[in-house]
């Protein structure tokens, strides 16, 4: 079947559209972001090989991360003989160098990104106020679970803060992809989301506004800081009730209470610092972390506590080093360092050549990697086919973008004032 090449770049436009809108919003829609990616491939595919010569600075890092990925999990999996289903959501990562190729080959339009994320963030809003006060559930997120799906909205908010633009609708729309990603995750209630998504916004605002100064710099992030404990301090906050329960579960677990949210996970990672001392190289097989709680002398003595039926350390770092030793982590470090570094070098390409849309897919790119780094402090994102497919898509797609911009930049018909 053959196709042309305006239906391709069509096709290609509307499934950088909806791909927010897919995976915040539609069952399985990660699954179908997925066909999609590879049916594009397979149209494509002849035109793939060049792509490597042309951009090989960016094919290469990108492509050996993941390959040093693979190669662990696999050398992990056939080591301890585990089953091969462990290889199930990490070989999704591969999604990342596959989307980067379609995207570089046929090279949409990046401002449909942010028109799909304005949408999806609106979209998601409904769904969960529509979960929380009809169905009443405590953790809406839509048809994800609650925690991948609140990180996915953080990202997202993130790169919808910094879309091109600098006129007043720009900014007014960046503003509202925040609050929409905002009240999103207060009603899902995800505080590792959150966390990202204020820590990370704050480097964000100068790109947001690139002449701003040090004291409007500061000025903002004060009135950030007034925003947060206004959301604290005001009665019935559901903001209030989850730090609250934090601090409260923190010190239930300083009395030894590990049966609620917070005492579990600082056991589990009691647990996994102890086993990554006694197996710092090979750690104990990948996808088997829950053999070190089942191992331990605590749940050995309180096989009931719910610290013993986790399967996932709920840390990325903890977790690929218990279970695949140091090598383990310096290759998921990797997924994330290395799209980090690339996407900081086209920034400083796009900023040299007064790219302003690719300046915005560049800092999205960076946005999204610090988002990651801190939501994996308290989340694995190989546990969840959603989260690692996200994660590989949206790297994947704004890689291939920020780099067909800064070799060949498009007129980003942004307002400038």
């Amino acid at each position: 079947m053959m196709f042309r090449a305006g239906k391709v770049t069509a096709l290609t436009n509307a499934l950088v559209l909806a791909f927010p809108i897919l995976l915040l919003c539609v069952p399985k829609g990660a699954g179908i972001f997925l066909g999609a990616i590879l049916l594009l491939a397979l149209i494509v595919r002849r035109g793939l090989r060049p792509m490597f010569a042309q951009y090989r600075a960016t094919l290469y890092p990108i492509g050996l991360a993941i390959l040093a990925l693979v190669l662990v999990f696999l050398g992990s999996k056939l080591y301890f003989h585990v089953p091969w289903n462990v290889m199930d959501n990490p070989s999704r990562i591969l999604l990342l160098l596959v989307t980067c190729l379609v995207i570089l080959k046929i090279a949409p339009d990046p401002r449909r990104l942010w028109s799909g994320i304005t949408i999806a963030l609106a979209m998601s809003l409904a769904i969960v106020l529509f979960q929380r006060w009809v169905l009443d559930d405590p953790r809406p997120s839509a048809w994800t679970q609650a925690i991948a799906f609140g990180n996915m909205v953080a990202a997202l908010g993130l790169i919808g803060f910094v879309r091109p633009g600098i006129s007043r609708k720009a900014h007014l729309l960046a503003w509202l992809d925040l609050a929409l990603a905002g009240s999103v995750l207060i009603v899902n209630g995800t505080r590792g989301a959150w966390l990202a998504l204020c820590i990370t916004m704050i480097p964000l605002l100068f790109v947001r506004y690139p002449s701003m100064r040090p004291a409007k710099f500061f000025g903002a992030v004060a009135l950030i800081a007034a925003l947060a404990a206004g959301l604290y301090l005001a009665p019935g906050s559901p903001v209030a009730q989850r730090v609250d329960l934090v601090r409260g579960q923190w010190g239930q677990f300083q009395q030894g209470n590990t049966e609620t949210s917070v005492g579990a996970r600082l056991k589990l990672w009691q647990m996994a610092a102890e086993s990554i001392h006694l197996h710092p190289w090979l750690g104990v097989g990948v996808g088997q972390f829950a053999r070190i709680p089942q191992a331990s002398i605590f749940c050995k003595e309180h096989g009931s506590s719910d610290v013993c039926t986790l399967e996932h350390a709920h840390n990325d770092v903890l977790e690929a080093a218990a279970t695949m030793g140091m090598p383990g982590m310096l290759a998921l470090l990797g997924l994330f360092l290395v799209p980090g570094v690339l996407f900081w070098r086209l920034l400083r390409v796009c900023w040299r050549n007064a790219n302003s849309l690719g300046i915005s897919v560049c800092a999205s790119g960076i946005g999204v990697v610090m988002a990651s780094l801190i939501s994996g402090l308290t989340q694995v994102t190989m546990a969840h086919q959603a989260n690692i497919v996200f994660y590989a898509g949206i790297i994947g797609l704004l890689l291939g973008l920020a780099a067909v911009q800064a070799k060949y930049p498009r007129a980003d018909g942004v307002e400038k004032t």
